[in-house]
């Protein structure tokens, strides 16, 4: 019967935030486990909470549900304001994905095969550590290794300054050095950009400017409007109790399987 193992508040830094939570999946069925030739692949997800608030316990579901899928997935905390502002949460987000790559193969993972996904400031974590070069260089972790970003709800695009989330930024940043939509690197990989009908938090704006902004560099992208659902609903239709909510968690099942079928031709035609 398939199974689940959490392995919990594994240590990615020394701070009392830099922990995470494995997820890690067993006896899967064969239909799950196509490309797991050299381990599972692996889905990092990093929390939302305008930067001020959150922790991975709150998103064990996260964990659960992608587990159940047939993916081993980590959960991630970060250090968050305003004891901790901008750039310590994109260095963290940095660090984590590092320690995946360079650790996760002892928990049964492909290292080579990671989909980064995040949802509203996580998102903008997500995107950030992964697109922006000036950190995404610290990670030294080799560009094919990350097969996908999958952002949700993220705000890529917007003047801080204005709300309340100006307490996670230094006041002497103008948003034109922060913003992901200004930093994308042109060997970025391949995006997913998820929107809820019903946000009413984080503007479709921003996802309209990422998308361009990784358009213009040439770095694939795919995004979606998803029905019925808020900002919150779109990350709670993931769990199994509430996935009537929304077609959030097929979504990014969908995606996830087409870029590893994607990325099994590449390794044919160069084989």
């Amino acid at each position: 019967m398939q199974g689940l193992k959490i392995y919990k508040k594994i240590p990615y830094g020394t701070h009392q935030r830099q922990f995470l939570d494995v997820y890690q999946p067993t006896n899967l069925p064969a239909d799950l486990t196509i490309h797991a030739k050299n381990g599972l692949p692996v889905v990092v997800f990093i929390h939302g909470g305008s930067w001020q608030h959150g922790e991975k316990e709150g998103h064990g579901f996260i964990g659960r549900s992608l587990a159940q899928a047939g993916y081993l997935t980590v959960v991630i905390d970060y250090r968050l304001a305003p004891k901790n502002i901008y750039p310590d949460f994109i260095h963290d987000s940095v660090s984590a994905i590092a320690w995946v790559y360079q650790r996760i193969a002892e928990y049964g993972g492909d290292p080579n095969k990671l989909f980064i996904m995040g949802h509203s400031a996580g998102a903008f974590n997500a995107v950030v550590a992964v697109d922006d070069a000036r950190f995404w260089r610290n990670s030294h972790v080799p560009n094919g290794a990350i097969k996908a970003v999958i952002g949700l709800a993220g705000p890529y695009s917007f003047d801080y300054r204005q709300y309340q989330s100006k307490v996670a930024f230094p006041a002497h940043l103008h948003p034109e050095g922060v913003m992901p939509d200004r930093h994308v690197r042109p060997d970025a990989p391949p995006h997913y950009l998820m929107v809820a009908e019903n946000d009413n938090l984080v503007g479709i704006k921003n996802m309209l400017k990422m998308k361009r902004a990784l358009e213009r560099a040439k770095v694939p992208v795919k995004s979606v409007v998803i029905p019925k659902v808020n900002h919150m609903t779109m990350i709670v239709a993931m769990a199994k109790p509430t996935r009537w909510l929304g077609k959030t968690r097929e979504l990014v099942l969908d995606y996830i399987a087409e870029r590893l079928e994607a990325d099994a031709l590449e390794q044919k035609k160069s084989a």
